[in-house]
């Protein structure tokens, strides 16, 4: 390797170690973030911010979202967001993933230990899909995230215990939680059962989680039929969403 590649690719791991680093600051829970008077959202997504003036800095593909489900119609930029039919709220969901520069980083120092921990869309350690919402004057009114269902089996294992890490990131206090019984057929995963939804409302936003662990009707953790171990039988997911308390649907 030439000294001017060897510096180049020094200065590019330099700037994917700061990118992490704030990314992760931006969403990391704890006493310190309950301290902040704004949070600063999610990697830079804010309410109120406008599509025109929003950049790709940071994010790599941009999609129409549907409802946290796998990515649609690919988008140049934020200010396509009316290509996106709007959801019954009336607004416009952009799927958006964070940019990869770090498993490219990590492909060039040959290092995959490097990119499992950085690459994707991740938020507190969690794989995630990511959608801002926005209304048809282009505010972004929302801010949507769901862990990501093709996560490893041990990632989506721990999808759950997202919602605590919203919870702590939002301040545990003035949170509204239901813990909902199982329906027929559902039963814990290892004697732990999650069937719940909290919501908390601030002046600036309005927050609801939901995540569930739990097994299904027909789902085991030993197949009744050959007695081996059924890996990722169970349900497994956090859903969180953040809305402008002074969007009204036109």
């Amino acid at each position: 390797m030439r000294a001017d590649e060897a510096v180049s690719l020094m200065r590019l791991a330099g700037r994917a170690a700061i990118a992490f680093m704030v990314a992760a600051l931006a969403v990391a829970g704890g006493a310190g973030a309950q301290a902040q008077s704004d949070p600063g959202e999610i990697h830079g997504l804010k309410l109120g911010l406008h599509a025109e003036a929003m950049t790709l800095d940071g994010w790599g593909q941009l999609a129409c979202g549907s409802d946290g489900g796998p990515p649609r119609q690919e988008l140049d930029a934020w200010s396509d967001f009316k290509k996106c039919r709007p959801e019954a709220s009336g607004l416009h969901e952009v799927a958006a993933r964070f940019d990869d520069e770090d498993e490219y980083v990590a492909k060039a120092l040959g290092q995959p230990s490097y990119a499992a921990q950085r690459t994707g869309t991740r938020v507190a350690g969690h794989p995630v899909v990511l959608s801002a919402l926005f209304d048809d004057d282009g505010i972004l009114r929302g801010i949507r995230m769901v862990s990501d269902p093709r996560a490893t089996p041990a990632e989506r294992r721990m999808a759950h215990l997202l919602g605590v890490a919203v919870i702590n990131r939002y301040g545990t206090d003035g949170w509204h939680c239901t813990d909902f019984p199982p329906a027929e057929g559902e039963t814990a995963v290892g004697g732990v059962f999650v069937k719940q939804r909290c919501d908390k409302t601030m002046p600036e936003r309005v927050l609801t989680v939901e995540t569930h662990f739990l097994r299904k009707p027909g789902q085991h953790d030993v197949d009744p039929d050959t007695h081996e171990y059924t890996q990722g039988a169970y349900e497994s997911w956090a859903r969180f969403e953040l809305f402008d308390p002074n969007y009204r649907k036109p």
